[in-house]
């Protein structure tokens, strides 16, 4: 005669040994994928903005000079926004067709394009904003009002049309490699978002530089070098100032080649980097 037993079930305190196990592996790996998360996506604004700093060289090769910040340019019979005159140079030449075709209406201006965005902000996911922009573009360099202002000084009040004949090695004396010409920017500071073919004197412009810097980076004061994770009210006060997602800022030079900059970095030094043609060399912290 055969005698079966039971399975015995899990005692109270098993159980609680196991939930106890089971919530300090998450507390260990979860923040390690969202580390690995976060390197991934400052890895795509690295290559975002080394794709986009190869494009103005591919575009200058073509054209024999710059695309402006804001006025007709190549074949365009109307005048538009740098980022347009790129979207060739970045995979996007049926979209730049369709946008001179349509005289940039019928949605081409709402396109999200990839190469423009960064994972590292969140302030606009999915189709929340339309054809939003997370690289700004350095007015002193793409638009000919800067050139008649020192880089400590500010840049005249921006008008609706900003040419600009930038080429290059001409324009930028000081050195591409001196020379910031684009910048991280929240694509979204609780408004309709920085657009990449907005005008370069709307409150959506995907530009900045317009104002000389003062002070340090800071989160909410509009005469900084940059704002800082600016967030609320601080992120809406300057739409024209570089924005950083983090702890520094990163940005593209004229040379190609992508770096980090201090939010210490001073306000000189900044102004500087800013500027293509001052004649003067970066500060020592700019190495910081």
């Amino acid at each position: 005669m055969s005698h079966h037993r039971g399975r015995r079930g899990f005692s109270l305190i098993e159980l609680l040994i196991v939930i106890a196990m089971l919530l300090f592996t998450a507390a260990v790996v979860l923040p390690a994928v969202q580390g690995l998360r976060q390197a991934g996506y400052k890895q795509e604004t690295i290559d975002n903005l080394k794709q986009i700093g190869i494009s103005i060289h591919a575009a200058n090769d073509t054209y024999r000079r710059l695309p402006p910040a804001y006025d007709k340019f190549a074949n365009f019979q109307f005048p538009a926004a740098l980022h347009v005159y790129l979207l060739p140079f970045v995979e996007q030449g049926p979209l730049y067709k369709d946008f001179e075709k349509q005289m940039g209406k019928g949605g081409t201006a709402d396109a999200q394009i990839g190469v423009f965005r960064a994972g590292e902000d969140g302030s606009a996911t999915g189709d929340k904003l339309k054809g939003v922009q997370n690289y700004a573009a350095n007015l002193r360099v793409f638009a000919d009002s800067a050139r008649k202002v020192g880089h400590a000084k500010n840049m005249p009040a921006l008008k609706a049309v900003e040419p600009g004949s930038a080429r290059i090695p001409a324009s930028f004396p000081d050195g591409t490699s001196n020379t910031i010409v684009f910048s991280t920017k929240y694509a979204s500071c609780g408004d309709g978002g920085s657009k990449y073919a907005a005008e370069v004197n709307g409150k959506f412009a995907a530009f900045f530089g317009q104002n000389a810097a003062q002070k340090p980076a800071h989160a909410s004061d509009d005469t900084a070098t940059f704002q800082l994770q600016p967030a609320g009210k601080d992120c809406k006060a300057s739409p024209l100032m570089a924005q950083a997602f983090a702890k520094t800022l990163l940005v593209g030079l004229a040379d190609g080649s992508v770096r980090a900059v201090s939010p210490m970095v001073s306000a000189k030094t900044w102004n500087l980097a800013v500027c293509p043609n001052d004649g003067e060399p970066l500060g020592a912290d700019w190495d910081n």
